[in-house]
């Protein structure tokens, strides 16, 4: 493990403890974001929503006077709490929202529990609020993906009405304002950090209705800061504003038709079950009282880069009593009693179980790093970060129709000796979740580090191994679904490739 994973390990910690205790996550501290290019090609890149091309953005004011003098008394009057405001989300808008999104899925990751009789029997009924969604792998992938879509297809468009209206920041067009970040020659309307705080308020306030008061206030200050700062004039705002809220609203409708209203339809899957036939015992809920199989039918959730899940599907499992299963099996059992130190401490890594961002925040956090370090560009930023979710999201999809295809049993199911270190997930195991989504994700981030591709090819090894040494999936699990990952990444891969980068 390298000094870069194991910064990443304290940075999980850190995240960790902060949402526990606030809706607010801070992994870093770190400095303002000055991207290293403006991007001007972007003007041409292609959306995932096709929808966005129709967007229009009207032509900014001609005439700016009072505008420059709103922002001139707004920098003159700065406060100490403005000042802390702007340094915040100077760091990147669109990497901070990727954190309050980290920090929503770590708040809500927990599952719905059992309802209790007055003498404590179970009712039969488990708790589920819809205002309150269990933040689980799938779901928060398909969070990520829909957050990380709508931010870039909305900067795709700003970068085109940028380019086509040239209208300078304050500073140049009054140079007697002194901003509080670093002068840029990029566009400045529409302001890009509004269109992405709109386009995340928004999104975000959809998934979690609980949340709209707080960010609302968010998203209000990620756009005043702009003004107090210096760097855009109230009009850039409310374009970028408005333009966030559009593009929004198309991931939101989306979303109303991909699938996912029907991915826990129990009553179908009871059924379904009945049909499928395996030389194995199939998967049963080990919690006390059994909960309901998670989310079925999410193997049939759209896909954003993958044709279909029969693309990407694996053939079967080993068969009951065979060489391989039998190899398998004995491995757990040797890791029940033999585990290493290194073995323990890779398990606890990359676990992120209840109460954490999940697989997928985990590979976000890896990538912002990464794009820090390269000074990306905002819009060039989130087309990463949009090409990552989009994968991590089709391999939840990959992943999980997998899952109910072949209903296998996890390893104490069949032999109640082997003990686990980490929580029993409430699915079936073949193929492995965490492997699937590292190997996507180390796919498609080495398409856009190149120079870091060997190391997040390792990481994502030792995330399926992570799996093994917690004896939570046999080793066949995690080694196909890594296969199954590197076919899903590869998918997104040939869609970026498909424009001048």
């Amino acid at each position: 493990m390298n000094m870069k994973t194991i910064s990443l390990s304290l940075a999980a910690l850190i995240l960790l403890v902060v949402a526990g205790c606030d809706k607010t996550i801070d992994v870093t501290q770190p400095g303002e974001y000055i991207p290293s290019a403006n991007d001007e090609l972007a003007t041409a890149w292609a959306p995932f929503l096709a929808d966005t091309n129709a967007l229009v953005v009207p032509a900014p004011p001609a005439d700016v006077t009072a505008e420059l003098a709103t922002v001139k008394a707004a920098v003159a009057g700065r406060t100490s709490e403005q000042n802390a405001a702007i340094a915040y989300w100077s760091s990147s808008a669109l990497m901070r929202w990727n954190e309050i999104a980290c920090g929503l899925v770590a708040k809500y990751n927990v599952a719905p529990y059992a309802e209790r009789n007055a003498d404590g029997t179970f009712t039969g009924q488990f708790i589920s609020d819809p205002n309150k969604p269990f933040t689980n792998p799938p779901y928060a992938s398909r969070m990520y993906a829909l957050l990380s879509i709508a931010n870039y297809d909305g900067l795709i468009k700003a970068w085109q009405v940028k380019y086509k209206y040239n209208r300078a920041a304050p500073y140049t067009l009054d140079p007697s304002i002194s901003p509080a970040v670093a002068k840029s020659t990029l566009p400045s309307y529409p302001s890009e950090d509004a269109v992405i705080a709109a386009s995340a308020r928004d999104l975000l306030t959809f998934l979690f209705p609980l949340e709209k008061d707080y960010l609302a206030q968010k998203a209000k200050e990620c756009m005043d800061v702009r003004v107090w700062a210096g760097a855009n004039l109230p009009s850039d705002i409310a374009a970028g504003d408005s333009l966030g809220h559009a593009v929004a609203q198309l991931a939101i409708a989306y979303s109303k038709t991909d699938g996912m209203s029907k991915a826990n339809d129990q009553a179908r899957w009871k059924v379904k079950e009945a049909t499928i036939t395996t030389t194995y015992p199939h998967w049963t809920s080990q919690e006390i009282p059994a909960r309901p199989p998670m989310l079925p039918f999410f193997g049939e959730v759209k896909m954003w880069n993958v044709p279909n899940v029969e693309a990407v599907r694996p053939g079967p499992p080993p068969e009951f009593g065979s060489a391989q299963w039998n190899k398998d099996m004995d491995e757990m059992r040797d890791l029940t009693k033999n585990r290493t130190r290194e073995q323990v401490r890779i398990a606890n890594f990359w676990e992120d179980g209840s109460g954490t961002y999940c697989p997928p925040g985990h590979w976000n956090l890896i990538a912002c790093n990464d794009i820090r370090a390269a000074k990306f560009s905002t819009v060039r930023a989130a087309r990463v970060l949009a090409y990552l979710n989009s994968a991590e999201h089709d391999a939840a999809v990959s992943c999980w129709d997998t899952k109910y295809t072949y209903v296998t049993p996890r390893p104490r199911q069949v032999d109640p000796s082997v003990t686990m270190s980490a929580g029993l997930p409430n699915f079936p195991g073949y193929t492995s979740g965490h492997s699937n989504y590292s190997a996507a994700a180390a796919t498609v981030l080495g398409h856009f580090f190149p120079a870091n591709a060997a190391s997040y090819t390792a990481m994502a090894k030792e995330a399926a191994d992570s799996r093994v040494y917690s004896r939570i999936h046999v080793r066949t699990d995690c080694e196909v679904g890594v296969t199954q990952g590197n076919a899903i990444g590869a998918y997104a891969v040939q869609r970026a490739m498909k424009e001048r980068e």
